[in-house]
Formats: structure tokens, sequence, C-alpha cells
């Protein structure tokens, strides 16, 4: 007697919940979530109990099957009488393995996909920290802190970095990665490198668009720059010359103020000098404040992802402050930047005479990454 590896009511269960659509489809795919388990996806397409106990016992490859992972993929094929034909068991950190049947027996071939490519891939699983693991994966500090300044962009390292998600390094000989790639339940952010004219390796979104925004130079209409960045200016109210690290833009109060990028709020606060002040973080090194607030946008709070030209909150004159005006700072890792004169890097694309051949190199490593 044929061995069951389910019990008889699960499988009743199970296939009562087949879909209504699956006779009329040939080709299923799914992606593993936490939880999922083979045996749904198998008996979601119609196949039976039998057939599955049948394919579970027909060789110890089939065992693999039962050990699934977030991310993993599967592929089940039907003939026109939807019999089973094919599946395509496609784990995000191995080689595809193919499961093909004849009506009477299954046989298994493992293709290395990678040997197909001049590519080839790391693979960064969270346990503790995008360091520690990364450096445990065997990548250079370098690529690590690119890793950070470019995901930092669109993602909060201490607040949305998960044990169980993974990042994806794909490689083609040089020094810096091809692609990086972050893979989470919740989203996946894919980067592909674009060298420019000038030979400048530049990592760019599946649209073409770096990932980084490009600053608006007032976050405010304003009337007049009232004071601008300076070592030693005379403070009216303390009667002293010290330094002005910022610039000052006259508005009225009550003046919408927006972010000049995207980015995260790292402080909502009201402090003596500063009065209502808010600090947004831009990727990993470059911060912006806003300070003499009246008062802040509705619901805004800290741990919260702002869009470019999204309100803030509303010029006012709160804390060591003379008038109404919004007192604004550029920080780079800690240190303050004339926000007169800086020159922050823009968001670039590649050209459209690239675009073809950018984005169909990007769609073959994420086919082979069986990343969607």
């Amino acid at each position: 007697m044929q061995k069951s590896f389910l019990p008889s009511f699960i499988l009743a269960l199970l296939l009562l919940c087949v879909p209504s659509h699956a006779a009329e489809d040939h080709d299923f795919s799914f992606k593993v979530s936490r939880g999922d388990a083979f045996y749904k996806f198998f008996f979601s397409t119609g196949l039976s109990g039998d057939l599955l106990n049948k394919l579970m016992s027909s060789d110890k490859r089939a065992q693999r099957l039962n050990n699934i992972y977030p991310g993993d993929r599967f592929r089940i094929i039907l003939n026109d009488d939807h019999s089973l034909k094919q599946i395509v068991f496609s784990p995000l950190n191995d080689n595809p393995l193919n499961i093909y049947y004849d009506g009477r027996d299954f046989t298994y071939e493992k293709k290395d996909a990678r040997a197909e490519s001049a590519l080839t891939y790391t693979i960064v699983n969270i346990q503790k920290s995008l360091n520690y693991d990364a450096k445990k994966a065997g990548v250079d500090a370098e690529v690590i802190k690119m890793m950070v300044d470019h995901f930092s962009w669109e993602m909060d390292f201490s607040r949305d970095l998960r044990k169980g998600d993974r990042f994806v390094l794909s490689w083609n000989g040089d020094k810096t990665p091809e692609a990086m790639i972050y893979v989470g339940d919740r989203k996946t952010i894919a980067l592909f490198s674009h060298k420019d004219s000038k030979g400048i390796k530049k990592y760019h979104l599946s649209n073409g668009f770096t990932i980084n925004d490009t600053f608006t130079f007032a976050p405010v209409k304003y009337s007049r720059i009232s004071s601008g960045f300076s070592k030693r200016r005379w403070h009216p109210k303390l009667k002293t010359y010290r330094p002005h690290r910022g610039t000052d833009f006259a508005a009225p109060t009550g003046t919408p103020v927006y972010a000049p990028a995207k980015g995260l709020v790292k402080y909502v606060a009201t402090l003596s000098g500063y009065g209502n002040v808010i600090y947004l973080k831009h990727g990993s090194e470059l911060v912006t404040v806003y300070a003499h607030l009246s008062k802040f946008a509705k619901g805004l709070k800290s741990g919260n992802r702002v869009k470019k030209g999204e309100l803030i909150g509303y010029v006012g004159s709160t804390g060591m402050s003379t008038g109404p005006h919004l007192h604004y700072e550029i920080r780079i890792n800690g240190v303050h930047k004339d926000a007169e004169k800086i020159r922050l890097d823009k968001r670039s694309a590649v050209p459209n005479s690239e675009m073809p051949s950018f984005q169909k190199r990007a769609k073959r490593i994420l086919f082979e990454l069986n990343i969607k």
C-alpha cells in the first residue's frame, strides 16, 4: 500500500478550495511567503492528493519541495487536459529544479542557470545586521557602505530591516556589483549599474532613474533671504557674535513648508533655541533641519517617510527668533553646509537611447534570480 503523506480530511478540505479558474489555466506561478507550503500551491491547480503522494515518493530530491523559504518561486505547468506536465522549483539562493511528469514517471533535472551567465551572485541573509551578515558573506566594507548609501533613500535600516530579509549582489568581474537587490516580505528594491558618458558607474531603478532625489533649493515660498550662512554673525537676541549655520527664509507666519526631497522624519520636537523643529534624513549621510515653525503638518511624527514636495509644517517665530522666518540647515555627516553654495547630487536617468538595453539586462538579472 502506498504511504499517504497527508491526512485524508486535509486532502478533502484542500480539494474543496481549488480556485474556480484553475480549469482554464495551464501555467501557474507562485511566490513563497512566510507560512506557505508546497502542497498548498499543488492543490490550488486542481491536482490530486494521490499524485502528490506519488511525487513525494518518486525520488529523494522531491523532499526539497518541503523545505521552502520566503522569496522562493514555483511554476506548475499543466497539459491541455489539465494533467501535470512540469514543476519548476526556483529557490532564491540555489539553481532551479525541473520535475517532468509523463503520466507514469517523474524525472528530475537541476539546471545550473548561472553557468550560462557571466554573472555571479552573493546572497546576504539577514540574521543580525547588514554590516555583520554582509561581512560574513564575504562582502567588502566599501561595497557595504555603497549598499547603505543607496538603499537608505528608500528604507530605514534600524526600523525596516528584519531577520530573514535578503540582499542579492550580482557581479560581472568588477570590484563593485552589477546589481544590488533588497528582498523583504513587504517590498523589493532592485538597483542596476550603468556607466554614463564619462565612464562613471551609478545605480538605477528599473525605470532608469537613480534612487536619490534632486533637492529643491528652498523648502518654502519666501520673500527674501533674511540671513545667510556665516561663521560669525551678530545675534540680535544674544547680543554677541556667533556662527549662523543655516539659511533664513523670510516668510509670513503660516506659510507652508515642504520637504525638498524624499526622506525619513528623524525628529519632530520643540527645542529652546530652534522652537518647533523638524529633522529629515535623506539617504545615509544628509540631514535637513527646519526651525522656528509655528506648527507641524497634521500627523507628522518620527519614523514617517515623506515624499518630495510633501507638507511638513508652517513658518513661525518659535524659539529664539525675532520674527517669522524658516531657519533651514543642510548637514552632511554632521557637518553644516551652506544651502546657497552646496551642489548636491541630482537625480539622473539612463539616456533614452540606452534604455532598451539597460532594461533588458535588468530583466535578465531578475529572471535569473526569480525576483519580480
